[in-house]
């Protein structure tokens, strides 16, 4: 009896795993590259050079700016078309205005490698990076303009450096990790597994299997994106069930009239998946 009911109840989770994911063509975040500055003295122009004809719904120029373009854009569309790169890189119409304060981000299918390259509309002139990588999926670059004179004309020479938030996503990593096992440990407490004589069992097994679980979310939104994290996630979370029925059923007894420890596992990794997508629609940030 109790082995159906068990099963019954794995049955249900994974079919409650399968149910909030469907993905579809061309939905979902794309790579990206977020561009700051510091020390801009004015606003500018920007845009990526890539290696590349075509990336997605981006080309190269043809003699007239697409329809889309407003007459204060023109100018820079005019200016990035003209220019030529000795290393073979393309302008391909995506550009932005930044500035110190606003950021200009190529969301959409951004290119691989590229060079960061700015326009100065009271000077005419050019600053340009070294080739550079979108080392993760994400990728966040910050240029420093110490030294560079806007009004100078000509192409200038900027240098860029990587300025992804690994703190936050450490500090996300530890909060979840802290929430999720705070969420499991409080579901052991009507099963009577939180004894002395199972809290150590309980302690080391989930602090090594969530702490896998969140490293494991961590690596894949940085290297694939926030889409394969949460189509990843069901499956991790599967896992994490699987590891931790098996551990439990080893090495607690159950206690007199509570529940049985693979049914604790269940419940408690059911909680914290459905915390899990709670907390990532309330704060994504941690995620």
């Amino acid at each position: 009896m109790v082995k159906k009911k068990l099963c019954s109840l794995l049955v249900c989770f994974l079919l409650a795993l399968a149910l909030p994911f469907a993905a579809f063509a061309d939905m979902g975040p794309k790579p990206s590259v977020e561009v700051q500055t510091k020390g801009l003295s004015q606003s500018c122009w920007v845009t990526l050079l890539a290696q590349e004809t075509v990336i997605g719904p981006w080309g190269l120029p043809g003699s007239e700016p697409p329809e889309w373009f407003t007459a204060e854009e023109r100018p820079a569309w005019e200016a990035f078309a003209a220019y030529e790169d000795g290393d073979g890189f393309h302008f391909l119409e995506w550009q932005a205005q930044v500035a110190d304060n606003s950021p200009a981000t190529w969301s959409y299918m951004a290119p691989r490698h590229f060079k960061i390259l700015f326009w100065f509309p009271e000077s005419g002139g050019y600053a340009v990076t070294e080739t550079l990588d979108r080392y993760a999926y994400s990728a966040v670059y910050r240029v420093d303009f110490s030294g560079v004179d806007p009004a100078a004309g000509g192409v200038q020479a900027v240098a860029a450096q990587k300025n992804y938030d690994y703190a936050g996503e450490l500090l996300g990593l530890a909060a979840r990790f802290v929430l999720t096992l705070a969420v499991e440990l409080l579901i052991a407490l009507p099963f009577g597994y939180l004894k002395r004589r199972h809290l150590r069992v309980l302690l080391v097994t989930n602090l090594a299997t969530q702490l896998a679980l969140n490293l494991a979310l961590n690596l894949t939104c940085y290297f694939s994106g926030s889409l394969a994290m949460w189509l990843l996630y069901p499956l991790l979370e599967l896992a994490v069930f699987a590891v931790e029925a098996v551990v439990f059923r080893l090495t607690l007894k159950k206690p007199e009239g509570k529940g049985h420890p693979v049914l604790y596992a269940f419940v408690a990794n059911a909680a914290s998946y459905a915390f899990g997508l709670w907390l990532g629609n309330l704060v994504p940030e941690l995620f």
